[in-house]
């Protein structure tokens, strides 16, 4: 990752998590914890503890970044929430830290491209209490796009837009303003 996309990460996980706390209903802490963390980079989680009693814990990691390798590849951001144990955190470790047990009801991934993670913030924990009231979250500020997966309790979801930037040949091909005539 290059240093300049390190730090354009670092500040949209500070802003991304202080939106998204405002927007909970339950008291969210945010915390660089590495007996919880098993991530290279030990960044910081949000966690809170649901109406049921579960630990649940947000974190916002790089999904695709420039490197040195690949300068142009664009920076893509990912929401990971209560992925499966032993991902990011390790479920024995919660539970003796915490005495609780790690929310393995759903998990969910939200890709974003940067200019759209903040504005997903408010979304994001709305979705989170649907899954707890089995209510209707408010609509997305962008377009969303839903990634089939094996389970159905492990939702997998893209803004449009990150999607078209990271899979060009299935975007669709624009028709041209002149048919070409050969001479």
């Amino acid at each position: 990752m290059t240093p300049e996309a390190k730090q354009i990460l670092v500040q949209l996980r500070e802003t991304f998590y202080a939106q998204f706390a405002a927007a909970m209903k339950w008291e969210v802490s945010v915390t660089k914890d590495n007996s919880l963390i098993f991530s290279p980079s030990l960044a910081a989680i949000a966690s809170w503890v649901d109406d049921q009693q579960r630990f649940n814990y947000l974190s916002v990691q790089a999904h695709t970044c420039p490197d040195p390798l690949f300068p142009h590849r664009p920076l893509t951001l990912r929401i990971a929430i209560n992925p499966p144990s032993g991902v990011i955190t390790n479920t024995k470790t919660v539970k003796k830290k915490t005495g609780l047990n790690l929310n393995s009801s759903w998990s969910f991934n939200l890709t974003v491209l940067p200019e759209e993670i903040v504005d997903m913030a408010h979304w994001v924990a709305s979705w989170i209490h649907s899954q707890d009231n089995d209510s209707v979250a408010i609509a997305a500020p962008y377009r969303l796009k839903v990634a089939p997966t094996e389970d159905d309790s492990d939702y997998q979801v893209w803004t449009q837009t990150a999607w078209d930037c990271l899979n060009p040949e299935e975007q669709p091909v624009a028709p041209m303003d002149q048919p070409y005539h050969a001479a």
